[in-house]
């Protein structure tokens, strides 16, 4: 089924007891670090955390962590089987339903829930919602936007974006706009300011599992992410128009916060603790980024923030979600390159869903391994540090089968590691030291960072390698007809 707002999400977390409340914990420091040790040392599977009565807020006014984290919520925000909830078992499913996704765009509404209430002019106050300060370094930022969709016009075409950039508490009424290099809400923003212009933006927060996901994933230049979760959802999304940008809102969000940013003005953003677990820009130092000037704020009765706690990978509220929807665009782009013979990929949580990804391949040719790595280590600036090829019997979202397929199948010194040198990096990187980001301290910059490729495959012509001791296939389907009941109790 699809879930039309963020409630309705909640409410099947809270009957499935994936949902946990907690009432007290302070936005300084607290909430943050209470999913952390929850994702860290908590059972499996890692509930939601729900908190409310946060001091110095009226009871009502809660956050949301870690509502993207185990695999059932993850097949429920994606639309997909709910009984086939194993890794390969879902990114086969979500590939299946990207290759029928029909793009539907949204419908237009008079309201909806998220106009319940207004702020504007002098009334503005951003801190009205308990934003938190999520790390002990982010000394003395709080960051409103973590899990959110900001939205924007492209000024040439006309079509609508969003994605999910880092959005920081300025004051009052002013938050900071963070997107990465190449990102589509970066190149908008430039087209914009380049030109002088001001550009109207949207903060949506608490949005429905669809519109979210559509707006973590990689999607085609051009193609509105309205449309692609309505594709998710089977039905058009409901949005209203926005005042103050002419940016349609979605109707269920929420709070959404309407603003604009003038050409030339920015405010000092950071530090942060980045998705590869360290404060990987400048480091402790904060950056100029674009100001958004906010117009107004729509928000629900006692509204909802969502929240990520980023830290070292893995993160546990978004791992699982991101290893399967960028799984789905490398296995998709390699196939696209024309590639043939990809059985499958994962990009693995402990790489932050980008640093470390596998393909298993069977291999029809000579040199097919090694195109597949050139291939699957360019696809973007975060993508692929380490690329592992391995063959088709090898599950690559296995880590112990990967790294025996390492240590077995090849040395390094024959052509099993290639390192590729001055690729494309952006200011994220932790790899590239301090000292080369501050010497470029507005964009472009030009980093470069490298890549690695790791060729597990056997060569075509090594015919008489060593007969694997594993169970056959075979062999499994026996006794698992014989002796399932059994073996049931203690099973995944």
């Amino acid at each position: 089924m699809s879930y039309r707002d963020l409630r309705e999400f909640m409410a099947a977390m809270e009957a499935r007891g994936e949902l946990r409340r907690i009432n007290g914990a302070h936005w300084e420091l607290e909430m943050g670090g209470i999913a952390e040790i929850a994702y860290r040392e908590g059972k499996e599977p890692k509930p939601a955390i729900l908190f409310d009565e946060i001091p110095g807020y009226p009871k009502g006014y809660r956050t949301l962590f870690n509502f993207m984290g185990p695999p059932w919520k993850v097949a429920a925000a994606l639309g997909l089987p709910e009984d086939q909830l194993d890794r390969m078992s879902l990114l086969r499913n979500w590939r299946k339903k990207t290759r029928e996704l029909r793009l539907i765009p949204p419908r237009t509404v008079a309201s909806g829930p998220v106009l319940e209430n207004l702020m504007t002019g002098d009334q503005v106050d951003l801190f009205k919602f308990p934003s938190p300060r999520f790390h002990e370094l982010d000394t003395p930022n709080r960051y409103i936007g973590t899990a959110v969709a900001v939205i924007q016009r492209d000024p040439d075409r006309g079509w609508v974006n969003s994605g999910t950039y880092r959005v920081m508490v300025v004051d009052c009424d002013r938050l900071t706009f963070h997107a990465l290099e190449g990102q589509h809400g970066s190149i908008i923003m430039r087209k914009y300011l380049s030109q002088g212009r001001v550009m109207p933006v949207v903060v949506a927060i608490g949005v429905d599992p669809a519109f979210y996901v559509a707006s973590i994933t990689s999607i085609a230049w051009g193609v509105s992410e309205y449309d692609y979760a309505g594709g998710i959802m089977g039905e058009p999304m409901e949005v209203v128009e926005g005042a103050y940008t002419g940016i349609p809102l979605p109707a269920t969000a929420e709070i959404v916060i309407e603003g604009e940013c003038h050409p030339g003005e920015t405010a000092m953003e950071g530090p942060f603790g980045e998705w590869h677990g360290y404060y990987g820009n400048l480091g402790l130092e904060k950056v100029p980024e674009p100001v958004i000037r906010v117009k107004a704020i729509h928000y629900r009765n006692n509204p909802v923030l969502t929240c990520t706690q980023i830290t070292v990978p893995p993160h546990y509220d978004s791992a699982e979600l991101y290893a399967i929807t960028d799984s789905e665009h490398l296995w998709s782009v390699l196939e696209t390159a024309g590639i043939p013979g990809i059985k499958g990929v994962w990009c693995h949580a402990v790489g932050c869903a980008r640093l470390f990804n596998v393909i298993s391949i069977e291999q029809l040719y000579t040199g097919h391994s090694q195109r597949v790595g050139l291939v699957a280590s360019q696809l973007s600036g975060e993508l692929g540090r380490y690329t592992v090829v391995v063959e088709d019997d090898i599950d690559p979202s296995d880590l112990e089968q990967v790294v025996w397929a390492m240590e077995t199948r090849g040395m390094p010194t024959h052509d099993t590691v290639h390192i590729l040198e001055h690729c494309h990096a952006t200011s994220a990187d932790p790899s590239i030291p301090l000292s080369e980001k501050k010497k470029y301290p507005v964009p472009p910059k030009p980093l470069y960072s490298s890549r690695v490729i790791i060729d597990t495959c056997r060569g075509m012509e090594h015919k008489d390698w060593y007969p694997i001791a594993r169970i056959s296939p075979e062999l499994r389907t026996r006794l698992l007809s014989k002796w399932g009941t059994e073996l049931s109790s203690f099973m995944k």
